[in-house]
Order: structure tokens, then C-alpha cells, then sequence
């Protein structure tokens, strides 16, 4: 099996907003990088597509050489690998330069037990509020979370208040 490396950088429109602040990484994956008219291409621009820039850095024998390849090379060790969660398949490892760390799920519903109320009288707008809040605050602490990620567990929050309220 071969290993390919793709960078990939968002150029869209509003780049600092919650969903795109931290978008740029590099993908160690196992799909030939290919531009439209090119064909295969190892080393360079391989096009842009939905507001993002594609680029290939390289063909390696072994997950490990590209991984490494991508943490002293490409990121000079500055790197943190993301959880493996949600990955498509052919995507083995994502690597973000950004300044923002990701949470689990479970993670992020323990920082918001601690951190706010959620009530089981809450309605989805309240919680749509607090969600923008809570992402800023957590950012502050040098996480993010997307917010439909937020918004789904300050509902598991407010589902269990209810649960617990009904008992």
C-alpha cells in the first residue's frame, strides 16, 4: 500500500468563523492525489475545490514515513494529530497546524457540566445562544468544538435534565 500526503487550506469566504478557523491540515491518506486534467500528481497543486486549495506533498512506502514526514518537514514538530473519529476511510491521519485543539464529544459534555446550567426548560433557541457562547469560551482555553457538535451535546445535557426532572 502507498501513502500520499495532501495539504489542504480553506479560501472561502468569513475564514474566521467557528467552522473554518482551524480548517487547513494535512491528510495522510491512502487515495492517489489526482488533478482534473493532470491526472496523478505527487508534488504540487492538485486544484480547488468548494473553497479549498488542494496540494500533494509526496508518495511514501509506510504510514509511518508519511507521518513523520508531515510532522518534521511540513509542520517543523509543531503538529497535533486529530482524534481518528470521523475520518473517512481512506484518510489515516489528520494533522493541524492550527491553534486550536479538537474535543470528544464526552469531553466536551464534562467542560460543560462544569462550566454552565443546562435546564430541562430550555428551548432549542436558548441552547442555540448558549452554543455560541460556550464555543468562544472554549476557544479561549485553546479548544474548539464545531457547533452543531455544541448544539448536540448541550442537548444531551438538557434531555438528561429532563429525565432526571420526570423521575
Amino acid at each position: 500500500m502507498k501513502y500520499y500526503i495532501v495539504e489542504k487550506h480553506y479560501i472561502g469566504p468569513n475564514p474566521h468563523d467557528v467552522e473554518h478557523i482551524d480548517f487547513n491540515r494535512f491528510e495522510v491518506t491512502t487515495k492517489l492525489p489526482t488533478h482534473e486534467s493532470k491526472g496523478l500528481v505527487l508534488q504540487g497543486w492538485l486544484g480547488t475545490y468548494d473553497n479549498v486549495d488542494l496540494y500533494a506533498h509526496g508518495l511514501y512506502d509506510s504510514l509511518a514515513a508519511a507521518e513523520w514526514a508531515v510532522k518534521e518537514v511540513f509542520l517543523s514538530g509543531a503538529f497535533r494529530r486529530d482524534p481518528d473519529d470521523n475520518l473517512p476511510s481512506d484518510v489515516l491521519a489528520v494533522y493541524r497546524p492550527g491553534r486550536y485543539t479538537p474535543i470528544t464529544d464526552d469531553a466536551l459534555i464534562q467542560w460543560l457540566e462544569y462550566k454552565i446550567e443546562v435546564s430541562a426548560d430550555d428551548d432549542d433557541t436558548e441552547l442555540e445562544r448558549q452554543a455560541d457562547t460556550m464555543i468562544y469560551e472554549l476557544q479561549q482555553e485553546g479548544r474548539t468544538a464545531y457547533r452543531a457538535q455544541m448544539i448536540d451535546c448541550l442537548e444531551f445535557l438538557r434531555d438528561y435534565a429532563r429525565e432526571e426532572r420526570d423521575d
